[in-house]
């Protein structure tokens, strides 16, 4: 009696090819369970649930962006919060015109919020991605490449550079016009203290340095005790993190590099996840959960944007390179230091990269 090969055998999937389509999956469940957690509260149609397992990058951020945040004011007297649509103050009974509480109106970030910008931003991404393939290769293109199409480095850029303003102004949105708050209440001042200016050079190089010696580290460790999976394991990543990422720089590519790589990409990531994620986690779970919560957010997306699939890896420098960004917003109340920390580490991690030949 012959034993059946598996439908995924028949495909010729590696292990580290298997383990994407799983997470993958469960991404696509867990988003799902979600809406279905959700939709029992609003009770609508399970046809969200369905939509957003298929292609949650369309239905997750439509269903949760089409409700109406819910939003409260203040009263100036007694710091009562008090919902939308009500002009007279629950606790000191005092009256205000519909102007005042409109003024005062603000609203809290839910949990759903940086998922929603997220999935928006790669839809975007990879839209404008295909335009540019499409842009290159004209009408023979070939829909199975698309994947691994590797663009050159000026299209390569210019893609990351409509994505990341797309990501910088959704959280703006998001902050100013969804919930009606300061983007101040995100950290976005500088608290005048130069020290939470200094403590980026130092942050910035360690944390650089501990991403580059994990790698090296399993490689070694590689080395010394020879391991088929672990190297495949060490193959796969180095493929999903130069897949689409030209080798080469041309003289306006450098321009685009370090304005995208080290200004706008830093700037909107920690916007998203420190400013909005963080604060979002943390108001519904706690600070210590806020925190490691946001920093597991980070390194999953942050570790294969454009694929959603967390490099195991890299993935534990970028949880810890997160859970050190989430300190220092804690500690000096600001995203600016975070911002520089972040940008000092894509130069010199580009520096690296690029500098390797």
């Amino acid at each position: 009696m012959h034993a059946e090969s598996s439908p995924l055998g028949a495909y010729n999937l590696s292990p580290q090819e298997i383990y994407g389509l799983f997470l993958l999956g469960l991404m696509h469940g867990g988003l799902a369970l979600w809406v279905y957690n959700d939709i029992k509260l609003r009770q609508r149609s399970m046809f969200w649930v369905v939509g957003t397992f298929l292609a949650p990058e369309a239905f997750f951020p439509f269903y949760f962006w089409n409700q109406r945040p819910e939003l409260t004011w203040t009263c100036p007297q007694c710091n009562r919060q008090n919902q939308a649509g009500s002009r007279q103050c629950g606790q000191c009974n005092r009256f205000y015109t519909s102007e005042e509480t409109i003024e005062r109106l603000r609203g809290h970030f839910e949990p759903s919020d940086p998922v929603v910008i997220s999935l928006v931003a790669l839809l975007v991404q990879e839209l404008i991605r295909y335009m540019a393939i499409w842009f290159v290769e004209g009408p023979d293109m070939r829909p199975e490449g698309l994947e691994t199409y590797v663009l050159s480095a000026p299209h390569f850029w210019l893609v990351k550079l409509i994505t990341g303003n797309v990501l910088v102004w959704l959280c703006l949105y998001c902050i100013t016009a969804r919930y009606r708050r300061p983007i101040a209440a995100v950290g976005l001042r500088y608290n005048g203290s130069l020290r939470s200016l200094g403590l980026p050079l130092l942050l910035a190089p360690a944390l650089a340095l501990i991403s580059v010696s994990i790698r090296q580290g399993f490689q070694w460790f590689n080395r010394l005790i020879p391991s088929d999976g672990l190297t495949a394991l060490i193959q796969w990543e180095q493929e999903q993190l130069s897949m689409g990422m030209p080798e080469g720089l041309g003289d306006g590519s450098m321009i685009l590099l370090g304005f995208v790589g080290v200004v706008l990409l830093p700037v909107a990531e920690e916007i998203l996840f420190r400013g909005i994620a963080h604060i979002a986690f943390a108001e519904r779970f706690g600070r210590t959960k806020g925190i490691l919560i946001s920093s597991l957010f980070f390194a999953v997306l942050h570790g294969s944007f454009r694929h959603f699939t967390p490099l195991p890896l890299g993935g534990m420098a970028l949880f810890l390179m997160g859970l050190v960004l989430a300190w220092l917003f804690l500690r000096t109340r600001s995203l600016i230091p975070c911002m520089l920390t972040h940008s000092l580490i894509n130069l010199i991690l580009f520096v690296k990269w690029f500098g390797k030949g």
